[in-house]
C-alpha cells in the first residue's frame, strides 16, 4: 500500500467522506477537514442501487487523489451486505453487490472494500465462507476484500479474531483477504485495548488467527459503549470509553503504528468526521 506514512512516520490520519454529488466532492470534504487519506461509499450505502460513475469523473477523482496525496483510498461496502444470510435472496444479492463494489473499487485506484461479514443462523459460518469464495472466484482482480472486525451484537460474525481467521482459512488464504481493526469494534466486543499489556495481547492473539500482515488500516474510533457492551456507537476521539490515553496507547503499538487511520466519529455538527476529530488523533498520534 503506497503512501501511508503521516508526518514523524505516524500512519496517515483521514476519514470517511461523502460523494454525494460527485466522487469529486469526496476530495473536497477531504480537503476541508485537512484528511490526509478517504474513506467512500460507492452507492448508497442503505440501498442495492449500483454505482454509477462516468470515465470522466474516475478520472477527475483519480487525479485530484493524487494531486492532493490522499492515498491510500478505501471504499466501505453497503450496510445491507450480509453474507450470513438466512434469506438465499439477501446471500445472492450481497454476492453480487461486492464484485461489483470490488471492481468499483479497481477503477478508482482504491486499495480494496471493507466489509462487515455479516449474521445469520446456525449455518452461519458455512454460509459466509461460501459467499466469500464466490466472490472471490467472480472478481478476479487485485482490489483487497478487508474484513472488519464487528461490535459483536447479536449473532454477527468477526467479533474475535479467530471468526476472521476461520474465514481466512476457507477462503485458502486468498491474498487478497485482509483486515480492517476498528477501534470501537474491538473494545465494545471484549479487548481491552486501553491498556499496553491488553493490546498487546489483542495484537498477539491477532497475530496468532490472522497474521498482522493482513492488517491494512485502522477505523480509529472512540467508544459510546463501555468494554463487553457489543454496542456499536462510536463517539468523537478522546471524548468516550477510549479516551485521548487509549488512544495514545493503541497509536504506540508496533502493530499499529505507521498504518493508516480512518475516522467513522459523528463529529461535533453531528455530520461526520470533522477538522477537530482530525487534528486530535494527528495530536495523539505525535504524543505517542
Amino acid at each position: 500500500m503506497a503512501s501511508t506514512k503521516g508526518n514523524a512516520g505516524r500512519g496517515k490520519v483521514g476519514a470517511h467522506v461523502t460523494v454525494a454529488g460527485g466522487l469529486i466532492n469526496g476530495v473536497k470534504r477531504a480537503q476541508e477537514i485537512q484528511a490526509e487519506c478517504i474513506q467512500i461509499f460507492v452507492g448508497a450505502p442503505q440501498r442495492w442501487a449500483q454505482a454509477k460513475f462516468t470515465d470522466e469523473e474516475v478520472e477527475e477523482f483519480k487525479q485530484a487523489v493524487g494531486q492532493h496525496d490522499l492515498n491510500p483510498v478505501l471504499v466501505h461496502g453497503p450496510y445491507l451486505v450480509n453474507l450470513a444470510s438466512e434469506r438465499a435472496d439477501v446471500r445472492a444479492i450481497s454476492r453480487r453487490a461486492l464484485v461489483s463494489q470490488l471492481t468499483w473499487a479497481e477503477k478508482l485506484g482504491a486499495v480494496g472494500v471493507i466489509i462487515h461479514v455479516g449474521s445469520g443462523g446456525e449455518d452461519a459460518f458455512e454460509l459466509a465462507e461460501a459467499g466469500l469464495n464466490e466472490v472471490l472466484s467472480k472478481y478476479e482482480g487485485p482490489a483487497r476484500l478487508l474484513l472488519e472486525n464487528d461490535a459483536g451484537a447479536g449473532r454477527r460474525i468477526g467479533k474475535q479474531f479467530s471468526e476472521i481467521g476461520r474465514l481466512i482459512k476457507a477462503a485458502g488464504h486468498d491474498e487478497r483477504l485482509a483486515v480492517c481493526f476498528d477501534t470501537c469494534h474491538a473494545l465494545v466486543s471484549g479487548y481491552e485495548v486501553r491498556t499496553e499489556d491488553g493490546l498487546r495481547a489483542a495484537m498477539m492473539e491477532f497475530d496468532a488467527e490472522v497474521g498482522l500482515d493482513r492488517l491494512l488500516v485502522i477505523h480509529a474510533n472512540d467508544s459510546k459503549g463501555a468494554i463487553g457492551s457489543n454496542k456499536d456507537r462510536h463517539e468523537n476521539i478522546g471524548q468516550g470509553e477510549i479516551g485521548e490515553a487509549g488512544f495514545k496507547n493503541i497509536l504506540a503499538n508496533p502493530a499499529i503504528r505507521g498504518l493508516p487511520l480512518l475516522l467513522e466519529t459523528p463529529g461535533y455538527d453531528k455530520e461526520g468526521p470533522d477538522l477537530r476529530n482530525i487534528q486530535d488523533l494527528i495530536r495523539i498520534a505525535g504524543d505517542a
